[in-house]
């Protein structure tokens, strides 16, 4: 009994050994379209896209926090009169007295709060959430596309898996020449098929892979009425319009504010003199005011360009509302044209003893299907 049982695991071994010599991956509808979404280079783009949308909510935040600074100068002069030190890498004014010094050491702690910017920072956060929403209704509009292509890519590879396996069949029936040229036919196209697949995954294309499902035909209930409220309600190409739409009114709206008063508050402590903390020190609170008043017009031109862009999003909206409906009213129409003709055929019947004719339409019906999943942009069958 004991020799049995270690034949029997040895013959396990021998099997699965062979398996893999000659699959790398056995590929299933489902595992495809996971492994796509995990590496996928267009998937993969839109992830980053989303990690920096972040990072832009995360800069926006900070706004509401006052600024800290600290300064540290060392000069060498030989000054007649006091001088201002001034340029790009000091962000702060430097006094040097009158005189000389070999070594000068200035430093300072400032701190400085916005209080009052016209509703600039509370715009700019509101930009940021919905940068980052749209972003987010972006990256599931690409994932949308790669899963329904691989879907589609999938069921191509079962249609000519399914005609290769019938006409192999009747070809050891028959034995006729013509049906091992079709069957030929199908391979090659089975194969592009498959490279196809790899390519949409993101897999190397020298993978060698099996696909393991077979065609079967997706006779669905599909109601015209219920897709367009789920495309409505849930589709990512929508949402995505809407936040554009709301994104430009609100820079329409930051445009405006830049004719706004700019309030802030700020504190300081300086110390100078021959040490980093000499004797002498300086300190100051001070209350800021900056009122722009004329610019030559730039900024009434700048609020009549968010005008247009805000008007071109909404015409863009209403378009895409129109557009969208029509391509689920067509492919609905489609769908149901070849779900009938299933039905009458009465495809579930058949146990997968299908004919060429039979395959045919379980190709287009499930073709349509996914055409159907692609207009509304989401899976029907969670719905």
């Amino acid at each position: 009994m004991r020799q049995i049982t270690y034949l029997f695991i040895l013959l396990c071994v021998a099997t699965v050994g062979l398996f893999a010599k000659e699959y790398e991956r056995v590929l299933t509808e489902k595992s495809s379209v996971q492994t796509a979404l995990a590496i996928n280079p267009d998937v993969l783009e839109y992830v980053q896209n989303l990690e920096y949308a972040k990072e832009r909510l995360k800069e926006a935040h900070a706004l509401y926090f006052p600024t800290v600074g600290f300064n540290l100068n060392i000069s060498k002069f030989n000054n007649a009169k006091p001088g201002l030190i001034s340029g790009e890498n000091s962000q702060t004014l430097i006094y040097l007295p009158s005189g000389k010094k070999d070594l000068y050491w200035s430093t300072q702690l400032s701190v400085w709060q916005s209080l009052y910017t016209g509703g600039v920072i509370r715009t700019t956060n509101k930009l940021a959430h919905i940068n980052l929403s749209k972003v987010k209704s972006d990256e599931n509009i690409i994932k949308s596309r790669v899963t329904n292509n691989i879907k589609t890519i999938f069921n191509e590879c079962l249609y000519h898996k399914a005609l290769v396996k019938f006409y192999d069949e009747k070809f050891k029936i028959s034995n006729n020449p013509s049906l091992k040229t079709k069957k030929e036919m199908e391979i090659l196209k089975y194969n592009q098929e498959v490279l196809e697949l790899l390519n949409a995954i993101g897999l190397d294309l020298n993978t060698i892979v099996a696909i393991s499902d077979n065609l079967e035909p997706k006779i669905k209930k599909a109601d015209l009425e219920k897709c367009l409220l789920i495309a409505y309600q849930y589709k990512s190409e929508f949402k995505s319009t809407q936040e554009q739409q709301t994104l430009d009114g609100l820079m329409l709206n930051m445009l405006y504010m830049q004719k706004a008063p700019n309030i802030s508050v700020g504190v300081a402590h300086q110390w100078t003199g021959d040490q980093i903390v000499g004797d002498d020190t300086n300190s100051y609170c001070t209350l800021n005011l900056n009122v722009p008043i004329f610019d030559g017009g730039s900024i009434f031109a700048r609020i009549k360009q968010g005008k247009i862009k805000y008007r071109k999003s909404t015409l863009k909206r209403a378009k895409l509302e129109s557009d969208i409906r029509l391509e689920i009213m067509q492919a609905f129409l489609e769908y149901d044209f070849f779900r009938q003709q299933a039905i009458n055929s009465k495809l579930l019947d058949k146990n997968s003893k299908y004919n060429e004719a039979d395959i045919e339409l379980i190709y287009n019906l499930n073709k349509n299907y996914l055409n159907l999943e692609l207009a509304v942009g989401v899976e029907l069958d969670s719905y």
